[in-house]
């Protein structure tokens, strides 16, 4: 009988989670794919770099050669926040939450000759966490690499690909997914106002190799998980 990649992916990740860290998730249960869309909205701004001069433009054009960067806007600068607006699928318990960057995003090069910075193998490079209000369980959406990014003063296409996670429930049960992500704005002088929209993919052969990286998501996202709990409990 012919075991199906995403059968061989959900064993793998069992071995690993008994072998690496049953103390810390052994009450998640592995659940399949996420379908749907999340979109945020929010503030951005691309930072001056060696790539730009003063007026945010280079000899070799609008992104040139050097490290360009975009921050997200907010009392957690450059981190955000971002309002989540809209939501579908197995997103809409996040609807009305706050996403945070872990990091801002860098690359190198303009148009679709672009290098995302800051990625680990197997980690990934800069990620949002959404938590679900009200709940244990959060959302999370994780660069792997950028497909394209398009700026000048008062606009800005960004188009990522990457993963995404849904943990929730009691017991929690984690759900994950290859992801496209694009962020878009308008504005002026390099500040946009922007959207953030997260879509799952269906898997293209690769279940693998992305749930191997979800194992570690999985790990790091229950410790999240855990924080949240013990915040909320203490200022129950």
């Amino acid at each position: 009988m012919k075991i199906s990649k995403f059968l061989w992916s959900v064993l793998v990740v069992f071995a690993a989670v008994a072998l690496i860290a049953p103390q810390q998730v052994e009450a998640i249960v592995v659940d399949g794919r996420i379908n749907g869309q999340t979109m945020f909205a929010g503030s951005g701004t691309i930072t001056e770099s060696n790539g730009l001069n003063s007026s945010g433009i280079n000899s070799d054009g609008v992104s040139g050669s050097g490290i360009n960067e975009l921050d997200f806007n907010g009392q957690n600068f450059p981190h955000g926040p971002l309002s989540v607006t809209g939501a579908t699928g197995d997103f809409i318990p996040v609807l009305g939450s706050q996403a945070i960057f872990n990091l801002a995003i860098r690359w190198t090069g303009s148009g679709s000759s672009v290098t995302l910075l800051d990625v680990l193998p197997g980690v990934g490079g800069p990620h949002w966490d959404a938590p679900i209000v009200g709940a244990n369980g959060s959302a999370t959406g994780t660069f792997f690499s950028l497909k394209s990014v398009t700026f000048d003063e008062d606009s800005l296409t960004l188009i990522g690909m990457g993963t995404t996670q849904l943990i929730s429930g009691d017991p929690l049960v984690l759900k994950h997914s290859a992801a496209r992500i694009v962020i878009q704005g308008t504005g002026q002088d390099f500040t946009y106002n922007l959207t953030v929209v997260t879509t799952a993919v269906p898997e293209g052969g690769s279940g693998l190799g992305l749930l191997a990286i979800g194992l570690v998501g999985l790990v790091a996202v229950e410790g999240l998980r855990r924080k949240i709990a013990t915040r909320q409990n203490r200022y129950a």
